[in-house]
């Protein structure tokens, strides 16, 4: 009974846990999206409606994980505890270390750009955790799974476990089930919000200026509605629904790109949320005329109410013209859906889009090459295997900046580019696996492979 309990305490806590953060979290996220997203709830693309999906799903991960957890035998458990125990050490630590590293670099901003530094440090680090852990979570993953297996080698545990009967691979199935769960989470988070991340660093922390000093004018040209907003004064990415001021706002004829409608020149503009129109105060009308006919006097209003489809938050984001790693997965789906911008551009996008699927299972890849360099069977230290597998991490970053450049280029696939060094590390790390099943380590099947024997 006592067994029983102790077993379904940590799934019940979980539960509870996760029940909690979804109460607090997908309510945000679907008032988020009501700011972001063009158009009203029901209208909105299905790539959109899946966001507080995946995020209800990342909430209850380690409930999840905790199910898995408690089916396992002894030996599952106690593979599972020192592989989460040595990976969540690597994520803080190297976490740490990132912001850190950050904070040094961007303490002058802080202290000039925000009226709290302490607090809005806080809550700026705060919006990029999303952003860090999407770039350290499959080094981390890969760290810890060498750091448990090689300390667990070293002390001939690997080997008495394998007495059991249990090969290598079933060894280390707790570690794959686990891995595929911090795949998951890195995937939700690359879907929109580390992306969303790096557009707020973007935003805070770099501003347009003039000459003189001045923040500069925020541009923002909606190629669907065929208008063109200029803000004197945007409203800040913490408050988008506040008013903004100083705008001029041009009408496009669809049908005929380049002619202008009309000109608003507008004191103030403010959104409502309630039926997405725009209330704009002091405002000034003035139609464009036909060549060699004289232009009208402009028609001032106190208060207009004008159904456009614009919110805030596009036109004070950067959008798509803006940092490719500062759109979210649903936006470059759209983007290339709509056939929208330059060749360059498409192939860019769509490019980025492939990227980010393959690094969902690059995760897994370099777990599967982690396991075999980790794992000796005699007596002696494991870091040049270690080692190797360090170098062949690098070496796949490193394509994974080669290919997909060539893929932006147009010059192979977008799919292609994608998945090449997925592809060619999963060969890797299988042929090095099925050497260590035959209890041989990664230096004897170096040297062997070298000199021809195999």
């Amino acid at each position: 009974m006592n067994n029983i309990i102790k077993r379904i305490t940590p799934i019940l806590i979980l539960f509870a846990l996760g029940t909690l953060l979804a109460w607090y979290l997908v309510p945000a996220e679907l008032e988020q999206m009501k700011w972001e997203v063009p158009g009203m709830p029901e209208t909105y693309p299905i790539e959109q409606k899946c966001r507080p999906i995946f995020l209800l799903i990342l909430c209850y991960l380690p409930f999840i994980g905790s199910l898995f957890y408690a089916c396992m035998g002894t030996m599952d458990r106690y593979m599972t505890r020192n592989f989460i125990s040595y990976f969540l050490m690597c994520t803080l630590i190297l976490l740490l270390i990132y912001i850190l590293a950050d904070f040094t670099d961007n303490m002058e901003r802080f202290r000039s750009r925000f009226d709290d530094p302490i607090v809005q440090s806080l809550k700026f680090y705060g919006s990029q955790m999303p952003m860090f852990l999407y770039q350290i979570l499959p080094y981390t993953l890969m760290m810890g799974t060498m750091w448990c297996l090689s300390k667990l080698s070293g002390t001939c545990e690997i080997t008495g476990m394998m007495q059991s009967g249990r090969s290598l691979l079933r060894l280390c199935m707790p570690i794959f089930i686990f891995g595929a769960l911090v795949s998951v989470a890195y995937g939700i988070f690359g879907f929109h919000w580390a992306p969303n991340g790096m557009m707020y660093r973007q935003m805070q922390l770099k501003q347009e200026k003039n000459e003189d000093g001045t923040a500069a004018a925020l541009v923002y040209r909606s190629e669907a509605n065929a208008r063109h907003w200029v803000v004197g004064k945007p409203s800040s990415i913490d408050n988008p629904g506040a008013p903004m001021y100083d705008l001029e706002i041009i009408q496009f004829d669809k049908n005929s790109q380049g002619k202008s409608v009309c000109k608003y020149s507008v004191k103030e503009a403010t959104w409502n949320k309630q039926d997405s129109t725009w209330t704009l105060k002091d405002v000034t009308v003035f139609e464009t005329a036909p060549p060699n006919v004289k232009p009208k006097d402009g028609v001032t209003h106190d208060v207009m109410v004008v159904p456009f489809d614009e919110k805030p938050y596009q036109i004070i984001s950067p959008g798509p013209g803006g940092r490719i790693d500062a759109m979210g997965t649903s936006e470059l789906y759209e983007y290339i859906k709509s056939g929208a911008g330059s060749r360059e551009d498409r192939y860019k996008r769509r490019t980025e889009w492939h990227v980010r699927i393959a690094r969902i299972f690059s995760c897994m890849v370099l777990v599967l090459l982690a396991i075999p360099s980790s794992v000796t069977f005699q007596r002696r230290g494991t870091m040049k295997g270690i080692g190797i597998a360090v170098i062949l991490a690098a070496l796949m970053l490193f394509l994974y900046r080669v290919f997909p450049a060539l893929g932006e280029a147009g010059v192979i696939q977008a799919w292609i580019s994608a998945w090449i060094p997925n592809v060619f590390y999963t060969i890797i790390a299988i042929y090095i696996f099925r050497k260590n099943l035959a209890h041989r380590s990664f230096k004897e099947w170096l040297k062997a492979r070298v000199s021809g024997k195999l």
